[in-house]
């Protein structure tokens, strides 16, 4: 983990200088949904991604690249703990959505921060930082907020009703895949 107060932020990874800005990292994130485009297809476009271009894309330059994508160094390390078990599970509903939600990013950014998204260069683990700290008012945490709230936790009925509501008003479109039919079936 690193101390974001006075280690500078990476500009690389694995010894190979990496595209930061945040506009790039939102692209790739689109790009590894992508659904249209095949895992060779999506492997070949992550060189896109490389400032001094690998000879050869490893299974280790690819974890880094996603790695760095999560901002894992700005993560706590996880206890060590050999008796969890990994449960297959199904995915929940996606809560965020890049393109659909850009213009409730974009105004929360210039509300709170005074920052113009559309304008600004900045590095893809600060953002990662100012979008986490939105105040739970702002347009995208709301919209977040209800679209992960488990319906099944409300106790009354009004409630209830009014929260399903704005959860379908803004729920994002959402298909299973192979993985999570499967998953639904075994548990």
């Amino acid at each position: 983990m690193i101390n974001a107060f006075y280690e500078p932020f990476p500009l690389k990874v694995s010894g190979y200088r990496i595209v930061t800005d945040f506009k790039d990292w939102i692209r790739f994130s689109d790009m590894m949904n992508d659904k249209d485009l095949s895992n060779d297809e999506k492997t070949s476009l992550l060189l896109n991604w490389f400032i001094d271009t690998p000879e050869r894309l490893t299974d280790e330059l690819i974890f880094a690249l996603c790695d760095f994508y999560k901002v894992k160094a700005l993560e706590p390390e996880p206890p060590e703990d050999d008796e969890i078990e990994q449960e297959e599970t199904v995915s929940s509903p996606p809560v965020l959505n890049w393109k659909i939600d850009a213009p409730c990013i974009i105004a929360d950014f210039q509300r709170f921060y005074s920052i113009n998204l559309l304008t600004a260069k900045m590095h893809w683990w600060r953002f990662k930082i100012l979008f986490s700290a939105l105040p739970d008012n702002s347009q995208i945490m709301r919209r977040i907020g209800y679209r992960s709230v488990d319906i099944g936790q409300i106790k009354n009925a009004d409630e209830r009703k009014r929260i399903l509501e704005l959860k379908q008003l803004y729920a994002l479109p959402y298909e299973l895949d192979d993985r999570d039919i499967g998953a639904m079936f075994m548990s």
